[in-house]
């Protein structure tokens, strides 16, 4: 990682040293207006005195050195463009404020000060005063809109309260703002949704911070805690108080719901709640619902979350001294499998990206890489339905780590012999909200005709995909299902209980708008978006017009069709697929003809495997129908081998 303190090691930190084992150092930022230089003092304290300070939680930026702060009254120090803005609004006019920052605070050129000053992050975040969440600046054009209407709505959010048009203790508006009338809009005083005073959010939700692996202990360790934009301070349970109301708005042109940085959100707000209760879960717990998660340092996916992890006495310390990525996350792998006593963690294991260390086994996930489906055994809506999965049987964990081959017991049972096409999935909305909103909105509008584009071609190959399997037989054999009923549940990923006739209603609705879809295109689908777009738009309206016939018809209505698509929105990351012998599943993204379906001893879903010299390499996790609750699995069959 690129450093701003090489000249200064001998210096600066040698002066204001912090080798004990509670020590640190703590920047007084002396006070000054706005214009004026940045000047600070850097001194060290221990953290068994319980030195008053506030913590920054912040993004760094690309890492150019561009800005300066004069440090100890002659020292120039270099710091990113976001720290200095950070700062700039930080800084007191009378006195001076206290801060732990860590682009000052830790000597990044030396990998034993970051190492050591890393292990007491959890201490330095438990212990202050409180945490300064930065998430960057606001045009001064916009400031004083962007105050005042996040004054607006607060005010709207309590006078529905006062109406009783909040839903129970959870924030959130009864009526979507398209459901409220003129008269209830100006009772609320919101804006209707063309109002660019929605699109000023996107300081908020597309900040570069939502991404950051290191604001999981930042946000879930500090008793109080304040967020900063631009000119605008707010506490953490009312910022979060009114996103959630925001999100229940559903504001046409803006779904702030699909995007990353609020998954991302709502997880971090959870974890905060529970680590808050004196909750501390397994790392492979926090490596689940963080994985979208992004660091610098690959190393740091691990690092930045062992603070908060059950088992955080007992993990060897941060190490940036004798340490690859690649061995981080495999010891990390090996660690969680043998305290977990399950296959689970495998489930990170995602596509294969460019970046990919190349000494990093398959069975180890990429952690750092975001990218990859849904995981199988990771709860959605319905939670019991996954855990029940013990596709491998229900036997003990059993497996060998021979250097950086995994030896565990399996069963082949099928081979992939043909696949439909998938979704890429969730995408990185790294665009940065501090090149303008004009940038962003337009990059969220494209992404979100893209994605749209993307699934209703997914769809489409997934019908044609059907319809040719269901042709060659009427029957699943596995189960004595009708086939049509057995693709119904691959495509729900086993998320259902049973086929419904609402289910099917469904279906027919959607084979409906997959036709229409089919038509426009010739059968062929379309990805170039030119011509996607107007193609989108007559889909839709085609379908829009048709939706009284079908509510004549005693269809499902329009919002019963979305919670079921809202089921199947994760499982459009993987491709259905079929194997010479006649198994219907789900498999991985890079699944490719010939490779093959795998029951791993105690694993809860199945895998997919491919032949490579000596043993196999891990794909990922799979869906078999007919596979998820042991039915295949026997105990007599099942042979080692090497999956490298």
């Amino acid at each position: 990682m690129e450093s701003n303190t090489e000249d200064l090691s001998h210096t600066l930190y040698r002066e204001v040293c912090a080798d004990g084992p509670g020590s640190i150092r703590l920047v007084h930022l002396l006070p000054g207006a706005l214009t004026d230089e940045l000047r600070c003092t850097l001194v060290s304290a221990d953290l068994s005195a319980s030195p008053p300070y506030e913590a920054l939680s912040y993004v760094w930026g690309k890492p150019v050195f561009d800005a300066t702060i004069v440090c100890n009254e002659d020292v120039p120090f270099k710091i990113t463009s976001s720290l200095y803005r950070a700062l700039v609004r930080l800084r007191a006019v009378d006195k001076p404020r206290v801060l732990w920052v860590d682009q000052i605070c830790i000597n990044q050129a030396s990998n034993t000060d970051r190492a050591a000053q890393v292990t007491r992050m959890t201490r330095i975040y438990s212990q202050c005063q409180n945490a300064i969440v930065w998430l960057g600046d606001v045009p001064p054009k916009l400031q004083t809109t962007l105050v005042k209407f996040i004054q607006t709505l607060s005010s709207a959010q309590k006078q529905q309260h006062r109406d009783g048009m909040i839903l129970g203790d959870n924030d959130v508006s009864a009526l979507q703002l398209s459901e409220m009338d003129a008269a209830q809009r100006k009772r609320y005083g919101l804006p209707n949704w063309p109002d660019p005073r929605w699109k000023l959010l996107l300081y908020i939700y597309a900040s570069p911070w939502m991404r950051r692996t290191w604001i999981v202990q930042e946000v879930a360790l500090p008793r109080k805690m304040d967020v900063l934009i631009g000119p605008v301070i707010i506490d953490w349970r009312s910022l979060s108080s009114i996103l959630f109301y925001v999100e229940s708005l559903k504001v046409s042109g803006l779904s702030f719901g699909s995007l990353g940085s609020w998954k991302n959100f709502l997880a971090l707000g959870a974890r905060r709640a529970r680590t808050q209760e004196g909750e501390f879960s397994p790392l492979s717990e926090l490596l689940f619902e963080h994985r979208r998660g992004k660091a610098t340092d690959a190393r740091d996916r691990i690092f930045g979350l062992m603070g908060l992890s059950a088992e955080r006495e007992e993990m060897p310390k941060a190490d940036y001294e004798g340490t690859t990525v690649a061995s981080v996350f495999t010891d990390a792998t090996i660690d969680i499998l043998h305290r977990s006593g399950n296959l689970d963690i495998l489930g990170l294991v995602g596509s294969v990206r460019p970046d990919r260390p190349e000494d990093l086994p398959s069975w180890v996930p990429d952690y750092g890489s975001p990218q990859g489906p849904h995981p199988i055994t990771l709860p959605r809506e319905n939670p019991q339905v996954s855990v029940k999965f013990a596709a491998g049987g229900h036997g003990q964990l059993s497996f060998i780590i021979d250097g950086r081959t995994l030896v565990i017991p399996a069963l082949i049972i099928g081979e992939i012999h043909e696949l439909a096409g998938c979704c890429e999935g969730q995408r990185d909305d790294d665009v940065d909200v501090q090149n303008g909103l004009g940038q962003v909105s337009v990059a969220y509008a494209l992404q979100g005709l893209q994605d749209q584009v993307e699934a209703t071609n997914t769809s489409l190959s997934w019908e044609k995909f059907a319809r040719r399997s269901i042709g060659t037989s009427l029957v699943y054999k596995p189960t004595g299902e009708s086939m049509q009923d057995t693709f119904f549940m691959t495509y729900y990923e086993g998320q259902v209980e049973k086929i419904t006739d609402e289910i099917r209603a469904v279906n027919a609705f959607e084979i409906f708008a997959i036709t229409v879809w089919r038509i426009l295109t010739l059968g062929f689908g379309c990805t170039w978006l030119p011509v996607a777009m107007p193609l989108v738009a007559i889909s839709g309206f085609v379908v829009w017009i048709s939706i009284p016939v079908w509510s004549f018809l005693g269809y499902p209505s329009i919002s019963t069709v979305e919670r079921y698509a809202d089921t199947m929105k994760d499982v459009i990351e993987r491709r259905p697929c079929t194997t010479k012998n006649g198994l219907v599943g789900l498999a991985p993204p890079d699944s490719v003809p010939g490779d093959r379906l795998a029951l791993l001893q105690a694993g809860r879903v199945p895998v997919v495997l491919r032949q490579d010299v000596d043993g196999y390499r891990l794909i990922g996790e799979a869906y078999v129908h007919g596979a998820m609750y042991g039915e295949m699995f026997d105990d007599q069959k099942v042979a080692k081998i090497k999956i490298k």
